[in-house]
């Protein structure tokens, strides 16, 4: 066997590092987990949700999406039904007829309404689809209001200082 083959075999069968597959909304940053010694790395997606997106690129304070993200919280436990596969009735195509609601449910509910009480409803409209529903920025306020869309940014970000709020919490403005 001559150099030449064993040099073009030992190349292909070197295996490939950090192969990651994105999806279409998928945006993945490294990060170094390891304070010691700096060389434990792992990927992480920001792009699984436009507030992760925002807050990422430095768009909401961390404030803002604390707030959002209490709000993208309750959304997901107030769809939760605590009902799986394994309870579908055979033949019906779906779940059972009724399902019932959980206290969680119920309490996700309520703690949104009083959210929503205490904001103006266009703001409510821009943080439910924004940071509920997982609407773009751009899309969330389109929704709400007619905007010029240079002013997409600021008006998200009126809308979470509201929410922070009416959640309890204060506002810092950053120069």
């Amino acid at each position: 066997m001559s150099r030449r083959s064993r040099k073009a075999r030992s190349k292909q069968s070197a295996p490939k590092r950090h192969a990651l597959k994105a999806g279409p909304s998928d945006v993945y940053i490294r990060e170094f987990v390891s304070a010691r010694t700096g060389r434990e790395e792992r990927y992480r997606n920001i792009g699984e949700h436009p507030l992760t997106l925002a807050h990422a690129r430095g768009k909401i304070s961390d404030e803002q999406f604390a707030a959002g993200e209490e709000v993208r919280r309750l959304y997901e436990l107030r769809a939760l039904s605590g009902q799986d596969s394994t309870l579908m009735t055979p033949g019906s195509g779906g779940a059972g007829a009724c399902l019932p609601i959980g206290e969680a449910q119920l309490d996700a509910a309520r703690r949104l309404e009083r959210l929503r009480s205490r904001l103006k409803d266009r703001d409510w409209m821009i943080i439910e689809k924004f940071c509920g529903e997982g609407w773009s920025m751009a899309e969330a306020v389109r929704a709400a209001t007619l905007c010029h869309p240079s002013g997409v940014l600021f008006r998200v970000q009126e809308a979470l200082d509201e929410l922070v709020v009416a959640c309890g919490g204060r506002i810092v403005k950053s120069a």
